[in-house]
């Protein structure tokens, strides 16, 4: 006997062998036994669960930052069947939307519905499904954990609630992120299965209801409800009655999808199934090319694809994708790995229903991730099994009383660097995918623009965030919508009501209202138009006849002041001669380059009124950790930018008519290198001669 049976059989009173040299223990390892109930264990399970609920469900609108267009197609739709009972396909209550042309999951939207309908159709709203979601896996987690004792039952929390994937998955609304949850509250329900026949029934339908999530559900739940009722069955004998009653009832729950693939595979255009609708793509089904069996030369690439599957679960590898995964931080902590092996193990051997049933789950996840064309959202099945049996190898080594609290303090320390981490440096990474300031810029415009006034929005968008924010009616849009080619799987959508995408000279000169993206503005000049700036993107309207006339460009030859290196260039940027001010891939040629700390200061016209003007940092600005642009009057300040980074610009609109000197300032960041400030096309209000 090796020293670690020898060691299992000094100090436990069980333990089991797993293989012919190796001996896993039933109860932690350890001179102290866990189970006694602590008093401060049960406070700190408290203050655990609040901080990690919180994180979750808190500042919703704001991170990550703007609406993914997959977020706004679900919440479109949503929004839709409520008010009008219809999709944007005009589908009444679909089983599956049509979205792009090659489908998207319902599950979430429906899940989002009370929250849109008693809150409105707001960004946090529509996030609101997912966040509670989350939450329930953490009540999930803890609940199995505390049947047993009060140990696990804060290990499995605290490992959940560290989790970079749960917490990411769990603040906005991709809904695939759905079908994870689902699985795990039909496990809940088939551990209770072994005292009451009842809880079987009510499993098998909820882990059926998992292929409305998502399409990897339709090969693993009946994959992993086959396994469930094995390890259920071994627990206690089930009579065949039970077992018909379950089946039916999955069956019946899953039969719409059953039919909705049959229909795509086979049939001819939608069905109505009442007030259900079973629609017909117009072009193939997006999960006929994402499961690797059904495409083309797919075989071929699953062990290429497992290999994958199984760095991101095991060496915290990131697929690319930010709003999915940080990079050195991974879906799942590496920490976990070895912890995760050894839970795999007791559960293996050890004849306990939660840890059978992780176990099973996570084995037929792993064979659909590594038939699916891998990344984190698409094989998300993997890791809330995984992140369980990681608790419970913490579990069996618990009973060390100062390891224990050394690495629950370790791991709760690590989960808080990197929810700080997502919320601050990592917030910036994600938002540039999530359109920031769109829904915003849209919503201003809306306000402005008369019901009949044609808008024109950026193809620097997706039509599905215009839908959202906008709200068109279903009937309209399904009336209205230009579609250039119905049939393809994402198809483009060039307009729908009085809304047209993409900006160019003619709809600049015939039209009055605008969404702009940045990369945009420089056709649009403050002597004419009026520019809201949100984030990435631009409210703008035209200015009336009365107004224009009075603006005029700012007189730039009257500064004077300072700044940390070179001096103030006119209609150029620091340092050069020629090229104007380049920012956000466009030049303006009008207005003022700065470095650095810099402060310049003019005397104003005594019937000066208005001062409009925009900022930024040059293109050539790459190596900046940003700037901040502030204006003062009088040597007041009234405007600050707050921290600006390459890339970012903005336009304000200053009342100035009671001072008489106008200042402009700049302050850099940590250090000054790369710091070129713009001040862009600086536009005076002056009615009087």
């Amino acid at each position: 006997m090796n020293w670690w049976s020898s060691a299992m059989t000094n100090q436990l009173p069980k333990h089991f062998e797993l293989g012919s040299n190796l001996v896993l223990p039933m109860a932690p390892i350890g001179r102290h036994s866990p189970a006694r109930f602590s008093y401060s264990l049960y406070w700190a399970t408290i203050a655990l669960f609040v901080l990690a609920a919180a994180a979750r469900i808190l500042w919703l609108g704001e991170y990550p930052g703007g609406l993914n267009q997959d977020e706004a197609s679900s919440g479109y739709d949503a929004w839709a069947l409520l008010s009008e009972g219809i999709d944007r396909h005009g589908l009444s209550w679909p089983v599956h939307f049509i979205a792009w042309g090659s489908g998207q999951n319902a599950l979430y939207a429906y899940l989002s519905m009370p929250f849109i309908a008693l809150g409105g159709p707001s960004v946090g709203n529509l996030r609101l499904a997912a966040a509670c979601l989350g939450i329930m896996g953490l009540w999930i987690f803890w609940r199995l954990g505390r049947r047993q004792d009060q140990q696990l039952a804060f290990w499995a929390l605290l490992v959940i609630a560290t989790s970079p994937w749960h917490l990411m998955a769990s603040r906005w609304a991709l809904e695939s992120n759905a079908a994870p949850p689902v699985a795990l509250l039909a496990v809940y329900c088939l551990t209770k299965a072994k005292a009451d026949l009842r809880w079987l029934v009510g499993g098998s339908a909820v882990l059926a209801s998992a292929v409305y999530a998502y399409g990897t559900a339709y090969f693993f739940a009946p994959l992993f409800l086959l396994c469930a009722w094995i390890i259920v069955a071994r627990q206690r004998s089930i009579p065949f009655t039970w077992l018909l009653i379950s089946a039916l009832a999955a069956f019946f729950v899953a039969l719409p999808i059953m039919a909705f693939i049959l229909n795509n595979s086979f049939g001819s255009g939608h069905l109505a199934w009442g007030p259900i609708t079973i629609p017909k793509y117009p072009s193939e089904a997006r999960y006929s090319g994402m499961f690797l069996p059904l495409a083309e030369n797919g075989w071929s690439q699953i062990p290429k694809n497992a290999i994958e599957v199984f760095r991101m679960l095991l060496g915290a590898r990131d697929d690319g994708l930010p709003w999915n995964a940080a990079p050195h931080w991974g879906p799942q902590l590496w920490v976990l790995t070895p912890f995760l092996m050894l839970g795999a193990g007791y559960a293996l051997r050890a004849r306990n229903l939660t840890d059978e049933l992780m176990l099973a789950w996570l084995v037929c996840a792993l064979l659909t991730a590594c038939c699916t064309s891998a990344n984190i959202n698409r094989i998300n099945f993997i890791w809330l099994p995984s992140l369980w049996l990681s608790a419970r190898g913490f579990w069996l080594v618990s009973g060390f009383t100062l390891w224990n609290k050394i690495a629950q303090f370790s791991l709760f320390a690590v989960g808080t660097f990197f929810t700080l981490y997502y919320f601050n440096s990592w917030q910036e990474r994600i938002t540039e995918n999530f359109f920031p300031g769109l829904g915003e810029s849209l919503t201003a415009i809306a306000a402005e623009a008369p019901a009949d006034a044609p808008i024109t929005v950026t193809q620097h968008s997706v039509y599905t965030n215009s839908l959202y924010f906008l709200r068109p009616s279903p009937k309209e849009y399904v009336a209205t919508a230009i579609i250039p080619d119905p049939t393809s799987p994402f198809a483009n959508v060039e307009g729908f009501g009085r809304v047209t995408f993409g900006i160019n000279a003619d709809r600049i000169v015939n039209r009055n209202y605008w969404v702009a993206h940045k990369s945009e503005l420089h056709q649009f000049s403050p002597l004419d138009f009026n520019i809201k700036t949100f984030g990435f993107y631009a409210a703008i309207t035209r200015k009336g006849q009365a107004d224009r006339v009075c603006y005029r460009p700012l007189d730039l030859s009257g500064f004077s002041g300072k700044q940390d290196h070179g001096t103030l260039s006119v209609n150029n940027e620091v340092g050069a001669y020629y090229g104007g001010l380049p920012i956000a891939d466009q030049s303006f040629y009008s207005g003022l380059g700065v470095h650095g700390d810099s402060q310049w200061s003019m005397e104003l016209n005594p019937a000066d009124e208005i001062l409009e003007i925009g900022m930024g940092l040059s293109s050539s600005s790459g190596c900046s950790d940003g700037m901040t642009f502030k204006i003062l009057l009088d040597g007041k300040p009234v405007f600050n930018s707050g921290h600006m980074r390459p890339g970012d610009i903005q336009f304000t609109k200053v009342p100035i008519s009671a001072a008489s000197k106008l200042t402009l300032a700049t302050e850099a960041g940590y250090h000054n290198r790369c710091d070129h400030g713009l001040w862009l096309a600086p536009t005076i209000k002056r009615c009087a001669p």
